[in-house]
């Protein structure tokens, strides 16, 4: 058996049934033009031929003392691709709408704590030909930005590629953490933790004063009360939409402002009107819990995107603001100062920041009890760099690679951007039941980019 650390502990021990915490990707593959109809069947054996597999994707989550106590790993010997990886089909007339359907359905259903957690899903008859492949992996074996990752590692950038490996062979997986098999390597741990937390006690109570003086900084439990901050049952229910990368290029070069800052400001848009048309604006405006990269130093996304590893931070929308130019402005200015703020701490000390940001989404089952409590953040709203050049597996272009993020407790709805060669692909889940026609907020994405290319070019930015 090998330690689990307290992080993947934390994942195992805090889901449950109604409450699953795996996140998922779609890809969308087009066939080569050689391939026949029966690609996603080739595929399929293409996949389930590749046996050998990484530790990764052989551990196993144990509770040794009769299902309690701390969870451990425990490694099988060899992995059952018949159980793991599964050839489904669209029901339907295969449109996009009934895939996204029946993704939404295997997004909402808990992977089996008897198996490795993880699944692959082949997916054919999609009416325009291309292939899907929609996999899923639990939380305490990898974190949404490193599945995403071993996805694109498993891919060719030369279309006539034909020895593509499966993404759990010990080539493409990435190799699990070391860990000791006695509890002293968890002493250590919190002990480096404990001498980082002393550094940033005054660095953080300094960041904080500088942030309220400005007016700048959003802070936890500061956040309206909104109908997507409600508990959140299993059933899930997914959206996902492309659109070209140089559309907010162009913006964020009028408005002299960040690729990324361009995304939230189409996110705050889109939150801003779904939630007018259903009567649930507040007059406050929302927040996201969003990753921050952790040299704060080049945009998550975009052309020169790089995956820098991430710290969480709290980021008001200006929600409340009408004027989409002027909602952008704010947007700016708030990033801009919370690079400056947490720009001054060490790696360790903004990662425990982070870890303080996003704490009290731990207390979501008192404040089901305290009407009063106002949730720690809005939505999530995530960015995942990807490849910047087409991706090929055996042939197959890839053709869109949505993220199919986790919802935490209290948090009905989940944003995750990812780009690639040139295209920004965007996937939203909701709770089926707390966020009505989900759909309708990847049309107002449409609208409030729309409305930021009119804005900026009338203001003359």
């Amino acid at each position: 058996m090998l330690v689990m650390s307290p992080m993947e502990a934390l994942f195992v021990l805090f889901e449950t049934p109604s409450h699953p915490l795996h996140v998922g990707a779609l890809e969308l593959f087009d066939p080569p033009a050689e391939a026949g109809v029966d690609h996603a069947r080739t595929m399929f054996e293409a996949l389930t031929s590749q046996e050998e597999s990484s530790q990764l994707f052989r551990k196993r989550a144990i509770r040794p003392l009769r299902g309690v106590g701390y969870p451990w790993w425990s490694v099988d010997d060899r992995l059952d691709l018949g159980y793991h990886v599964r050839h489904s089909a669209v029901p339907g007339a295969g449109r996009m709408d009934d895939l996204l359907s029946l993704v939404s359905q295997m997004h909402g259903i808990p992977l089996d704590p008897q198996h490795p957690m993880w699944e692959m899903h082949v997916i054919e008859g999609l009416a325009d030909g291309r292939t899907a492949v929609y996999s899923k992996i639990h939380l305490s074996l990898m974190d949404g930005p490193a599945g995403l990752r071993l996805l694109h590692h498993a891919l060719s950038s030369e279309p006539d590629d034909t020895n593509c490996p499966a993404p759990w062979t010990p080539g493409v997986a990435a190799k699990s953490q070391r860990t000791s098999p006695f509890p002293v390597a968890a002493v250590r741990a919190g002990w480096r933790a404990a001498t980082s937390l002393v550094g940033v006690v005054p660095a953080a109570a300094k960041a904080t004063m500088d942030g309220l003086r400005e007016q700048h900084l959003t802070l936890p439990l500061q956040s309206p009360h909104t109908m997507l901050n409600v508990p959140v049952g299993r059933a899930r229910k997914v959206a996902a939409r492309s659109w070209p990368i140089r559309r907010l290029l162009a913006v964020a070069s009028a408005a002299r402002t960040t690729i990324d800052t361009v995304v939230l400001a189409m996110c705050s848009g889109a939150l801003r009107s779904y939630l007018l048309e259903n009567y649930a604006l507040p007059d406050a405006p929302l927040t996201a819990m969003l990753p921050v990269p952790l040299d704060l130093g080049g945009p998550a996304i975009g052309p020169r995107g790089r995956d820098h590893g991430v710290g969480a931070m709290v980021v008001g929308l200006a929600t409340d603001e009408r004027n989409p130019a002027a909602r952008l402005a704010r947007i700016t200015d708030a990033m801009e100062h919370t690079h400056k703020v947490f720009g001054a701490l060490s790696h360790n000390q903004f990662q425990l920041m982070s870890a303080l940001a996003i704490s009290p989404i731990l207390l979501e089952p008192v404040r089901r009890f305290v009407d009063d409590t106002p949730p720690p953040f809005n939505v999530m709203i995530s960015y995942m760099p990807g490849p910047s050049r087409p991706r090929y597996w055996n042939g197959a272009r890839l053709d869109a690679v949505y993220p199919v993020p986790t919802i935490l407790g209290g948090q009905a709805l989940s944003i995750t951007v990812t780009s690639r060669a040139g295209q920004l692909d965007v996937g939203v889940v909701g709770d089926r039941h707390a966020v009505p026609h989900l759909q309708r907020i990847i049309t107002h994405l449409e609208t409030s980019l729309s409305d930021l290319e009119s804005a900026v070019a009338a203001s003359g930015t």
